[in-house]
């Protein structure tokens, strides 16, 4: 099994484990409907999860399978998650023996990581954040300098609240930029759908990946960042260069 597979099961799976099979055809959740594609599986040992499944280890979960699987089997697991309850039910995206992913875990405990796929993952939000980087029409390095409401906000449901930040650009990385002092609109609305996108701050310095604005907007400046990627650190400059 190759880096590469892993990575592309790392990719749409947030949560990997190496697990064993303890029955099939049975749930840990009274409210998950049994078939023979459900099963109970220990959480032996976490390689990636979010926070909500990162106390995971030594529990049983319940996995709705993609594969069959015989109780007693262990591999190494990857998943979805699918409810939340009494306790926690995923859907599998994929499996791979265990001998695959070991030495991820050696190096993982050898770097004091509690995970294994530390490394994979960085490179798998490396490229995203490439992948996100090529979408955008600028992206750019500079310090926060000014914050200015410029725009009566609209009285509608998710309205984003636009304000304008100025940034003094230090170092043009893509797009027709020039350094100096560039006004970028932002969502500061902390409404739901708006909650994650950036919301600079006074002399905050950082990677910024910049998109055009469209129709009235564009009247106010040429760019806004809309999305939670659309600020980095500076040193994720490296990664966006690539290997």
């Amino acid at each position: 099994m190759s880096d590469e597979a892993i990575t592309d099961l790392l990719r749409e799976s947030p949560f990997a484990f190496v697990g064993t099979v303890e029955h099939v055809g049975a749930a840990t959740m009274s409210d998950v409907p049994i078939s023979s594609d459900t099963a109970v599986v220990r959480v032996d040992h976490v390689l990636q999860a979010p926070d909500a499944f990162s106390a995971l280890e030594g529990q049983r979960i319940t996995m709705q399978l993609k594969d069959p699987a015989q109780a007693g089997e262990q591999a190494a697991f990857f998943a979805q998650g699918l409810a939340f309850g009494e306790s926690v039910a995923v859907s599998e995206t994929g499996r791979v023996p265990v001998d695959a992913v070991e030495p991820h875990v050696t190096r993982g405990m050898e770097a004091g990581a509690p995970a294994g796929f530390a490394e994979l993952q960085r490179q798998v939000e490396a490229s995203r954040l490439r992948e996100h980087a090529d979408q955008a029409d600028a992206v750019v390095v500079g310090r926060v300098v000014g914050l200015e409401n410029v725009r009566e906000p609209a009285y509608s449901e998710h309205n984003p609240d636009w304000w304008l930040a100025t940034i003094d650009v230090a170092h043009v990385e893509k797009g027709d930029v020039q350094p100096g002092p560039l006004g970028v609109l932002y969502a500061n609305s902390i409404d739901v759908q708006w909650r994650l996108s950036p919301k600079p701050k006074a002399s905050q310095e950082g990677l910024w990946i910049l998109h055009a604005t469209e129709g009235d907007l564009s009247e106010t400046a040429r760019f806004h960042i809309p999305h939670a990627e659309d600020y980095q650190p500076v040193q994720s400059l490296d990664e966006l260069r690539g290997p």
